[in-house]
């Protein structure tokens, strides 16, 4: 009997703690939000190629979690916890849209006669290829973004590697906020690919012409 009470007494008291609960967490569910990538037009370009042919641009390759559509962090570079943002996507998956944004500022700078992405199913004398390690925003003061990726350059046809090389660069935000890291985003891979192309054109050029007239 004295079980039956509590029981009783215990039910009701649950089910009006639900229903507060209801009340104080109730309202708009939160929204998510979505990024591009969209960088400057260089700033110089080629007035002729350095590269006399076509240039492929492959997808790059990544981690299993960087290459998701959620935005990653870590609160300070001292940890190795890299943590994802819930409710902040890319638009597709990162290493497409760094694909798409290599293509065009490359194209743009005037730096092989032709570039190319391998979905236009073309033949080509190069391929750039890219192994992306780190695309995160650092919480920390001061807030930045770490961007690092492989890059290398390799002749087609010769099947010999022209440049490789590892670009890591840490840009700072100009604000907690996403907007300031995506253009700490924009400026951390436009550096990398202005020091890919300088180092490009150091190197002696019967290295990098392959096309034959």
């Amino acid at each position: 009997m004295m079980i039956r009470m509590v029981t009783q007494y215990i039910s009701p008291l649950i089910f009006s703690t639900a229903l507060l609960l209801e009340g104080c967490l109730g309202g708009p569910a939160p929204q998510d939000h979505f990024y591009r990538l969209e960088l400057p037009t260089p700033q110089s370009s080629f007035t002729s190629p350095l590269l006399q042919g076509t240039l492929q641009i492959t997808r790059p390759w990544a981690d299993a979690l960087t290459r998701e559509r959620q935005l990653l962090y870590r609160t300070t570079t001292r940890t190795a916890q890299v943590q994802r943002h819930t409710y902040h996507h890319w638009i597709d998956s990162p290493t497409l849209i760094v694909q798409q944004q290599i293509a065009q500022y490359l194209r743009h700078s005037g730096m092989a006669t032709q570039v190319v992405t391998p979905d236009l199913r073309v033949n080509a004398d190069y391929r750039l290829s890219c192994h992306m390690t780190k695309l995160e925003r650092i919480v920390d003061d001061p807030p930045r973004v770490i961007m690092e990726m492989e890059l290398g350059l390799s002749h087609i046809r010769e099947r010999e590697v022209v440049l490789l090389r590892t670009y890591h660069v840490e840009e700072p935000a100009h604000g907690y906020n996403i907007t300031a890291t995506i253009e700490a985003y924009n400026h951390a891979l436009t550096n990398i690919l202005d020091q890919f192309l300088a180092d490009t054109s150091s190197i002696p050029m019967a290295r990098r012409v392959t096309h034959q007239p």
